[in-house]
């Protein structure tokens, strides 16, 4: 019976990440499983890194969002086993993803990442896609950690109004 709950979370997870056509950060899947009442926090952990180990998905850390990329294996797979998945879950699922596509789309589209530099500071690379296409980049060198990560935090809140003001003041 263990095995079987497990096979339905791990479906679930390759179902979203198929129908969410890119990478999902495993907080937002973790928010549809846990709320719906599919899995708790320890199995939900399990699941992930059975996936994982079995090269079904790839995680991918940027900054601090650990994406879930869906491998070919994890494609073949959900193909092979998805018709396993009752409707039901399916058609939540569907209507979870259309609820929080723009949220899904911003994770992976807005991303902000520090790492420290052989001078001693630290360099932030902020920037935004669209659909593949790097809209806009930014580095920006600070002198420590703390500020690094609070640059990074603050971009997801404001990189829109960053770049609408240098669109204004450069065009």
């Amino acid at each position: 019976m263990r095995d079987e709950v497990f096979t339905v979370y791990k479906l679930i997870i390759l179902y979203m990440l198929d129908r969410a056509e890119g990478d999902v950060t495993q907080a937002m899947l973790s928010s549809f499983l846990l709320e719906s009442g599919y899995a708790n926090f320890v199995s939900l952990a399990e699941s992930y890194d059975q996936l994982e180990k079995r090269g079904l998905v790839r995680i991918v850390l940027t900054g601090d969002k650990k994406f879930l990329h869906l491998t070919e294996a994890g494609r073949q797979a959900y193909e092979y086993f998805g018709s396993r998945l009752s409707p039901q879950i399916r058609a939540q699922a569907d209507e979870w993803l259309r609820e929080n596509g723009q949220k899904i789309r911003e994770d992976r589209e807005v991303t902000a990442v520090y790492e420290k530099m052989t001078s001693g500071v630290y360099e932030v690379r902020m920037s935004v896609r669209e659909r593949g296409v790097t809209l806009f980049e930014v580095r920006m060198a600070v002198p420590d950690a703390a500020s690094a990560e609070a640059v990074a935090s603050k971009w997801e809140e404001k990189n829109t109004s960053v770049y609408q003001y240098l669109v204004e003041n450069l065009f």
